[in-house]
C-alpha cells in the first residue's frame, strides 16, 4: 500500500493550515468508531481566505492555453493512479465501502481527469457566417470565475472528481467543501494537486462550518459557479442563497429510481445486477435502485433469486477482504434506515430477510444495518416515497407496462432508472417513458466519464462529464465585427 503524507489541514494558496480558531473535528471510521485524523474546522474567514486565494489565481490560470491546463490534469491523473492502494484505504477507512470499491472509485475519479485533459484540446468557439458581406461573427467561450464545489460523503473523490476536473480545465480555479464525515480523501487529493505543480491557489479545500462556508461560496462576488451533489433540501437552500446573486448553479440532489423487472427479463442477470447497485458504497447511493417493481408473474421466483444472493453476502468493515457490506456512514443513518423499515413493517410490508435485529453482536462498535428484503410494499408507503439511503431493498409488483411507468414515475424525483427485459424493442420504450436524466436497460451502471449526468423535476439542474460537463463552468461571448472596407 503506498503510504500518503498528506496534511491533514485546510488547504488553501497551495499549502496546509489550521483555522483560525485552532478548534478541530474529529474523523472517525464508521466500522468501528476510531478517531482517525482530527481536522481543522473552518469557517467564514477560512472560505474567505480560500475564495481570494482562488480570485488570484484565476486571471493567470484562465489565460493558461487550455492544452497546457489539460497537462496539469494528465499529471493529477497518473498521481490518481500511482497512489491508488493508499487512497483507496485511506477512503474505506473514513467512508466505510468495501476495498474493491473504493479502488474503483479512485479509477473512477481518475479517469474524469483524464476526459477533461483531452476535452480541454476540444474546448473550440465557432464562427457563424453573416449576410452581410462586412460583419463577422464568432462564438468564444471563457471561464466563469472561480467555482464552488460541495460533495458528498458517499461517493467524496468520484463526485469531487466530476467537478473540479471540468472547472479546472475550462481555466476556472476552484473552493471544495467536502463533508464533514469524509474530509481526509480531499485533502489527500489536494496533495496530490501540489505534486502535481499545480499553481497556488487554482485548487483550495475548505472543511468545517457548512452554513458560514457555504454563505460565503454563495455571497462572494468572486464565485461565478456553484456546484452541489447532496440532498434536495440542501441543494433548494443553496440556489436560494446563490439566486440572491444571481450565481449560476449545477445541482445533483436526491433520487427514487425504479428498478423494472420484465416478466421476459433474464431473471439471473437482474438479480445479479440489482444486488450491485443496490449494494454498492453499502447502499448509500443516490442512483441506486430505491424501489424494485417486478412483473407479477415472476414475482417469486425473482424474490427467492435474491433470498440466495443475500444470504451469501458478508457484513463487516470494508478493509477485511472477505466484506462485500461495509457500514453505513454513522449511527444516525442506521436510525433512519431502522426507521423507514419500522414503519413499512407497521403497513403492511413483510420482512424476508435481514432487518436490524438480524445485526451480529460482533458489529455493534460499528454503524451497520443488515442487508434487508422487503416485499408487499406499496406505493404509499414511506420506504417507496422517500430515498432509502442504506442496504433495503423493496419489492413491488405490478401486471401492465403502463401501470408500471405511471407508477414509477409517481414521485418527485427524476435522477436514474433501470429496466430490465429480453425484449429490446419494448424495454427501450418504457425507458423512453421514464421520467430520469439517466436510464439504464439490462444496465446497472450506465454512468460513464463521456456521458452527461443530471437529474429532471426535484433530482437537480446541469449536468456532470461528458462534453457538456465543462459548459457548467463556461460563459459564451459573442463578438461580431463590422468592416466597412469589405
Amino acid at each position: 500500500m503506498n503510504t500518503l503524507t498528506y496534511p491533514a489541514q485546510l488547504w488553501i494558496d497551495g499549502r496546509g493550515c489550521d483555522a483560525d480558531t485552532g478548534v478541530t473535528f474529529p474523523v472517525t471510521n464508521p466500522a468501528n468508531g476510531e478517531v482517525l485524523a482530527e481536522v481543522p474546522r473552518g469557517g467564514a474567514l477560512e472560505a474567505t481566505t480560500a475564495v481570494e486565494a482562488a480570485e488570484r489565481a484565476l486571471p493567470l490560470w484562465a489565460a493558461t492555453p487550455a492544452p497546457k491546463r489539460g497537462e496539469y490534469l494528465k499529471r493529477i491523473y497518473s498521481l490518481l493512479l500511482e497512489h491508488r492502494e493508499g487512497l483507496a484505504h485511506l477512503l474505506t477507512a473514513e467512508q466505510g465501502k468495501p476495498l474493491a470499491q473504493a479502488r474503483a472509485e479512485v479509477d473512477y475519479a481518475a479517469s474524469f481527469y483524464l476526459w477533461y485533459a483531452e476535452e480541454a484540446r476540444r474546448m473550440y468557439g465557432r464562427s457563424i457566417p453573416h449576410a452581410d458581406p462586412g460583419k463577422h461573427t464568432w462564438v468564444e467561450y471563457h471561464p466563469v470565475g472561480v467555482v464552488a464545489a460541495i460533495t458528498p460523503w458517499n461517493f467524496p473523490l468520484a463526485q469531487g472528481a466530476k467537478k473540479i476536473a471540468a472547472a479546472l480545465a475550462a481555466g476556472c480555479p476552484v473552493v471544495l467543501k467536502p463533508a464533514s464525515h469524509t474530509p481526509l480523501i480531499s485533502l489527500a487529493f489536494a496533495w496530490i494537486t501540489a505534486q502535481a505543480a499545480l499553481p497556488p491557489g487554482v485548487f483550495n479545500v475548505v472543511c468545517g462550518d457548512a452554513r458560514a462556508i457555504g454563505q460565503v461560496l454563495t455571497e462572494h462576488p468572486a464565485i461565478g459557479a456553484i456546484s452541489l451533489t447532496g440532498s434536495t433540501e440542501t441543494g433548494a437552500e443553496i440556489m436560494a442563497a446563490a439566486g440572491r446573486h444571481i450565481k449560476r448553479c449545477s445541482m445533483e440532489l436526491g433520487g427514487n429510481a425504479p428498478f423494472i423487472v420484465l416478466a421476459d427479463a433474464d431473471l439471473e442477470h437482474a438479480a445479479d445486477d440489482l444486488i450491485r447497485i443496490k449494494f454498492m458504497s453499502n447502499g448509500q447511493m443516490c442512483v441506486t435502485a430505491n424501489r424494485v417493481f417486478v412483473q407479477q408473474d415472476i414475482l417469486e421466483r425473482f424474490t427467492e433469486m435474491l433470498l440466495t444472493r443475500l444470504r451469501g453476502l458478508t457484513l463487516g468493515n470494508g478493509l477485511d477482504p472477505d466484506t462485500t457490506i461495509g457500514p453505513l456512514i454513522s449511527r444516525q443513518a442506521v436510525a433512519t434506515v431502522a426507521e423507514l423499515v419500522d414503519d413499512a413493517l407497521a403497513h403492511g410490508a413483510v420482512l424476508l430477510h435481514g432487518g436490524l435485529d438480524a445485526l451480529p453482536a460482533s458489529l455493534s462498535d460499528g454503524s451497520y444495518y443488515p442487508p434487508t428484503l422487503l416485499t408487499w410494499v406499496t406505493d404509499h408507503l414511506r420506504i417507496a416515497r422517500e430515498e432509502i439511503f442504506g442496504p433495503v431493498i423493496s419489492l413491488l409488483s405490478f401486471v401492465t407496462d403502463d401501470e408500471v411507468i405511471r407508477r414509477a414515475n409517481a414521485t418527485e424525483y427524476g435522477l436514474a432508472a433501470y429496466v430490465y427485459g429480453r425484449d429490446i424493442h419494448r424495454a427501450t420504450r418504457l425507458a423512453r417513458r421514464l421520467e430520469a436524466g439517466i436510464v439504464g436497460v439490462n444496465d446497472m451502471r450506465p454512468l460513464r466519464t463521456e456521458v452527461p449526468f443530471g437529474g429532471v423535476k426535484l433530482s437537480g439542474v446541469g449536468h456532470e462529464g461528458g462534453s457538456e460537463g465543462w459548459l457548467e463552468f463556461m460563459e459564451p461571448r459573442v463578438i461580431s465585427v463590422y468592416d466597412p472596407e469589405e
